[in-house]
């Protein structure tokens, strides 16, 4: 049997402009190429996951009646995902326009909402109904911290089921969300934000909040977790380094060229479901999590073949 994965959060429009460097302000410059795609945090880890075969994937998201919204449903069962939408009517789905810059692949984002709100704890349970179906629930911290806390506690006391969250701004609710979810994964900027500067500094830092494990992510430095009830399993590969018996770090990997770092994180934070479903070990879970995420640099958009799992270890 497949292992049920629900991911509730934001989906959107990206519309990726490629240019050869960033523009300087009040100029104009010539595009390279224009992409359109689905993305947001809820629709680019689906993506990823959809790609899993031994996975079942639900998600459940807010979207606006447009055409766009419909293509999102159609595209998404295509590959086999259950759609659970929220429709708002007469909003336009969120867009983002994104300028790619080949010569640093930096990614500037600009994102507008379209009048569409975020996603309630009434609605998600009025589109999905049975919480207890899924062996892993993941969540996004939207703008409605708040709301968000109350539907982390529901998807606790509603199920059996491990609760990751992702957190890449500081919003209301955010201290004690750490101790409601099992698997809150922070990036780097909110690290920044509150005055860290590395991953064992971020882990030692925000662990005092945490009820079970947490999960820092740095881009170039990699990625480390923080678990509660200690004896991390060891591991002999060179990139995983454990810093007690409560703490591993798994360094980057090496990608010679990136082509496309949009939707990495979220390709991190997929792979991370995916091997904590099929029951992997924390450093290997960490491991093929930061892969899965040099792997999708090396590609153009969320639609890629999936390494095979010794590669990925």
């Amino acid at each position: 049997m497949k292992n049920k994965i629900l991911v509730i959060g934001n989906i959107c429009k990206d519309v990726i402009y490629s240019t050869s460097s960033y523009p300087a302000e009040d100029c104009k410059v010539k595009a390279l190429s224009k992409v359109i795609r689905i993305g947001g945090n809820a629709g680019n880890v689906t993506s990823v996951l959809s790609r899993f075969k031994d996975c079942s994937v639900e998600c459940c998201v807010k979207l606006g009646s447009c055409q766009f919204s419909t293509s999102i449903i159609s595209d998404f069962e295509k590959h086999g995902v259950k759609v659970s939408p929220t429709v708002q009517p007469e909003c336009s789905i969120p867009e983002s326009v994104v300028i790619h810059s080949e010569e640093t692949s930096s990614r500037t984002c600009l994102h507008y909402r379209g009048g569409c709100d975020d996603l309630t704890v009434d609605e998600v349970i009025h589109a999905v109904h049975d919480l207890g179906k899924f062996k892993w629930i993941h969540l996004e911290h939207r703008r409605n911290g708040l709301e968000v806390l109350r539907l982390a506690k529901l998807a606790k006391s509603a199920s059996n089921a491990t609760v990751s969250l992702e957190i890449e701004k500081i919003r209301d609710g955010f201290e004690e969300i750490l101790s409601v979810v099992d698997f809150p994964i922070i990036s780097k900027e909110v690290c920044k934000e509150l005055g860290y500067t590395s991953i064992s500094d971020s882990l030692a830092g925000l662990s005092k909040f945490a009820r079970h494990a947490l999960i820092v992510t740095w881009a170039e430095q990699g990625a480390g977790i923080w678990y509660a009830t200690g004896h991390v399993d060891p591991s002999s590969h060179p990139k995983i380094h454990k810093l007690d018996d409560n703490t591993i770090l798994c360094e980057a990997f090496q990608v010679d060229e990136i082509v496309d770092s949009i939707g990495a994180g979220d390709t991190f934070t997929a792979g991370f479901i995916h091997a904590s479903v099929q029951g992997w070990s924390l450093p290997e879970r960490l491991l093929s999590a930061c892969n899965l995420a040099s792997h999708k640099l090396k590609h153009h958009g969320m639609i890629f073949d999936i390494p095979p799992r010794h590669i990925m270890q």
